[in-house]
């Protein structure tokens, strides 16, 4: 989300035009993912050191426990289907993923941190901390679909690639993500978004969906709680094995 946002992030438009920096949006872009931040808990997101999330993908067939920094760079995602581990993991220098106990497979090559870098922007909403994770930001245009209003903002993370997100105007959800740069291109559904614990509100149902509508992947969370985090976490398990550079 693989956490529920995390599957967000991984499964993921358009070319980037009159972007602004971090420090100075678009205006109406700037406004759009205010009132989302203000909507889902305000400046209880500022206060936690990092979360960690629980829940299931591929139709419950695999369980997941990530766990993320909301300061700097950093995630790590632990699955399970049917007692196979797996591990991935970014410290905001290199990814890398790894089998059971088996070592790790590193990568810092250029495509392999961009993909990290928008992996775990997305999953940490990394738009609603400018100053911690800088972006560029445009709003592209007003949308309806099913009886319902969105603003759409394009956002590309530092090092990064662009995504289109689209925020209810009514509730200021985050309901659609679009990665149209992603092969094949998908979209990703968010909803039954709940109040947690730490006053944050977050999606905890994601379907991905295909270029041919069809849905591909479905996610849901079971828990989420935020506080301190350890980043040596982030870190690749020893006996890594060396991958692009």
């Amino acid at each position: 989300m693989p956490s529920f946002r995390t599957v967000m992030a991984l499964m993921l438009c358009s070319a980037i035009a009159g972007v602004s920096e971090a420090r100075s949006f678009a205006p109406k872009a700037k406004a759009v993912i205010a009132a989302s931040k203000h909507a889902t808990g305000g400046t209880a997101w500022d206060k936690p050191e990092g979360c960690v999330e629980r829940g299931t993908h591929a139709d419950g067939a695999v369980s997941y426990l990530t766990r993320f920094s909301l300061r700097t760079y950093g995630m790590r995602t632990d699955d399970d289907r049917g007692g196979k581990v797996r591990s991935m993991g970014f410290d905001g220098k290199v990814r890398w993923q790894a089998a059971g106990s088996g070592p790790a497979e590193t990568s810092a090559d250029r495509a392999s941190i961009q993909e990290a870098i928008v992996t775990n922007y997305l999953s940490i909403n990394g738009f609603f901390f400018p100053d911690r994770f800088p972006a560029t930001f445009r709003y592209v245009r007003a949308a309806s679909e099913g009886g319902r209003r969105f603003d759409i903002v394009e956002i590309t993370p530092k090092k990064g690639r662009p995504l289109q997100i689209w925020f209810d105007r009514q509730t200021h959800l985050i309901r659609r993500v679009v990665d149209i740069q992603a092969v094949p291109a998908v979209r990703v559904e968010a909803s039954d978004y709940r109040l947690g614990a730490n006053g944050l509100i977050v999606a905890h149902r994601l379907d991905v969906y295909g270029p041919d509508g069809s849905i591909i992947d479905r996610g849901v969370v079971t828990s989420f709680q935020c506080g301190l985090i350890d980043r040596a976490i982030f870190a690749p398990p020893t006996g890594l094995k060396g991958g692009g550079s």
